[in-house]
């Protein structure tokens, strides 16, 4: 059996992939939300799989460690990925580049931003939208955009400027491969291309060319070795990394820890031309194929007594029932503000620098 453990609102990727692609598993792989744990008396063996671990609250992180502590060592529990040692966007990137692997740097806003190469953006480490800000040019600019993203409610503490790197090939086109682990497994699953530097599936150029180019990445594999050695630094036992490829080397955007699988059932676009659309048919029949047997191999046979007594600290398990409430908080200031957003907007507009600059000594406090 295979427990996925997930925060609630983030159920939806592993279940439009058990819903089409993934019935030849779904009796053997079952979504827990992680809200349900700390009620639990006893839980399941089996193999555990703690995804969205960037998605907990304080409170229910610490839970997570310490149910991982209570059930690591047995025989008949397996884990993916790991509650502190799996390192999330920021840990990855500085580590990363520490090690040479990415040329690029990522830093905190009460970094030192003189010493960045330009241009930069501003990115949340604990969304998977993409860029918060265009490309900026100065540390000025920055500290604008920081002001700017803190007013529409990020957190200073979750903002990290990010180094561009540019890595269109001589026609101007940006690749971004996608690969996922599951266990021992390294499984390409898609490439995005586009003129646009920032690169989400949506905005892909279609082409045959293109089409042809991302089968002969999802069915060669060409990268396999240097994906296996990055997962094994990076601890992740699953997730999906995004990358692109700079002077033959992997340069790394993140690692996604509870990643889009599959469209589901949802309707298609209609965007891609159906010759196009033709040629992807074996590219995701490929993936699936390999993504299902994947998870045949972590999957682990349940012993004469599937349930274990979980005994962890109550004070643990209260204080991640209670949840978080800032938030709810911020959705209801921003409900409040809504009617004279009109009014104060130029006022804050003009002091986004400010705010961006207060916000970055507070943090070098």
């Amino acid at each position: 059996m295979i427990h996925f453990v997930v925060p609630d609102a983030h159920t939806g990727m592993m279940r439009e992939y058990l819903e089409l692609w993934g019935k030849d598993v779904a009796d053997r792989l079952r979504i827990v939300r992680s809200e349900s744990l700390p009620a639990a008396a006893r839980v399941g063996a089996g193999t555990y799989v703690l995804a969205a671990l960037d998605q907990h609250s304080p409170a229910m992180a610490a839970y997570i460690e310490a149910f991982h502590s209570a059930l690591s060592g047995r025989t008949d529990v397996h884990f993916l990925n790991h509650p502190t040692q799996t390192l999330q966007r920021f840990d990855l990137l500085r580590e990363l580049h520490a090690r040479g692997q990415n040329v690029f740097r990522a830093v905190r806003i009460d970094d030192d931003l003189r010493r960045l190469t330009y241009p930069v953006f501003v990115r949340n480490e604990l969304t998977h939208d993409g860029p918060l800000s265009p490309l900026v040019r100065s540390p000025a600019e920055v500290e604008a955009a920081v002001g700017r993203l803190i007013v529409q409610g990020n957190a200073p503490r979750d903002l990290m400027v990010v180094e561009f790197c540019d890595t269109a090939d001589d026609d101007g086109y940006y690749r971004k491969y996608g690969a996922f682990v599951v266990g021992d497994h390294i499984i390409p699953r898609s490439l995005s291309y586009s003129r646009e530097w920032m690169l989400k599936f949506q905005g892909s150029e279609f082409s045959a060319r293109m089409a042809q180019e991302e089968q002969d990445y999802v069915l060669q594999n060409p990268h396999e070795d240097e994906l296996r050695q990055l997962f094994a630094a990076a601890r992740v036992g699953y997730g999906r990394v995004d990358y692109a490829m700079k002077d033959g080397r992997v340069q790394v955007w993140e690692i996604n820890l509870n990643p889009t699988i599959g469209r589901g059932l949802r309707a298609s676009t209609g965007k891609i031309p159906p010759d196009i659309a033709a040629i992807r048919v074996p590219t995701k029949e490929h993936f699936y194929g390999r993504f299902r047997d994947a998870w045949e191999s972590v999957n682990v046979d349940l012993p004469a007594d599937p349930t274990i007594a979980l005994r962890i600290d109550p004070r643990l398990s209260r204080a991640a029932l209670d949840g978080p409430t800032t938030g709810r908080w911020l959705s209801h200031l921003r409900r409040v503000l809504r009617p004279v957003k009109p009014i104060i907007e130029p006022v804050v507009r003009r002091a986004l620098p400010m705010l961006g600059r207060a916000a970055m000594r507070r943090r070098r406090r």
